[in-house]
């Protein structure tokens, strides 16, 4: 009898959330079993965080759905991806949107959701450390993914090389302190004009019934040479 391991993508069980935005109810397939995909607790690439909708996501879907003005066919990439809510409500108000992570499963969960809401989006696996796409972007969005101190210089890189002049950048995160300490040391008035923005959300079964999400607009306003 042959014995094998099984993929990640096999040991994924799906369950799914609604996302209420005004006018349009989303559906999106997340992990239920996120903890049997541990592999590792002391390594970060072994623990799915992709694997679930995290608060800043939603605080950043309803900024975008509601307050942010995307001209009609802009691209957008999106930075960790995850399970893809903010890239695809780019998609659903009409952008060009790529959705991008390192993790292939993440990818394949996102695409499906993307399909699951009657929307069209590229996709592209990429790791931030060895960042290969040389394609600029109208817009880069990214939600909570800047809490590790070790990743954050190589997304600076990417803000540069990957948004086109006069692009915009959003940053979403649950007012993290890392986060702020590195926007603050990168952010360069010469380079940006920088607006933040705060919103509430209010999630059940979460640790925390509501969170504190912080936006960060850069709207890019010089040369963006390295």
């Amino acid at each position: 009898m042959e014995i094998r391991n099984l993929s990640e993508e096999e040991k994924v069980i799906k369950k799914e959330v609604t996302v209420d935005l005004p006018g349009r109810q989303f559906s999106f397939w997340v992990v239920d079993n996120i903890e049997d995909l541990i592999l590792d607790v002391t390594d970060e690439d072994q623990v799915p965080c992709w694997a679930d909708i995290w608060p800043a996501s939603y605080g950043l879907a309803h900024f975008i759905w509601q307050d942010f003005l995307f001209e009609p066919g802009e691209e957008v990439l999106e930075l960790g991806t995850g399970m893809g809510l903010p890239g695809i409500v780019c998609a659903a108000k009409g952008m060009e949107v790529t959705l991008s992570d390192f993790n292939p499963t993440a990818l394949k969960l996102a695409e499906e959701n993307a399909r699951k809401n009657g929307v069209n989006v590229s996709l592209l696996l990429e790791d931030w450390r060895i960042f290969s796409l040389s394609k600029k972007f109208d817009c880069l969005i990214a939600s909570d993914i800047m809490y590790d101190p070790r990743l954050n210089p190589y997304l600076g890189k990417i803000f540069f090389s990957n948004l086109k002049p006069g692009g915009r950048i959003l940053i979403a995160h649950p007012e993290r302190a890392v986060t702020y300490r590195f926007l603050e040391n990168w952010y360069d008035s010469n380079f940006f004009q920088q607006e933040i923005f705060y919103t509430d959300v209010e999630l059940e079964d979460t640790l925390l019934p509501r969170y504190r999400i912080a936006i960060h607009l850069l709207r890019h306003c010089g040369s963006l040479d390295n």
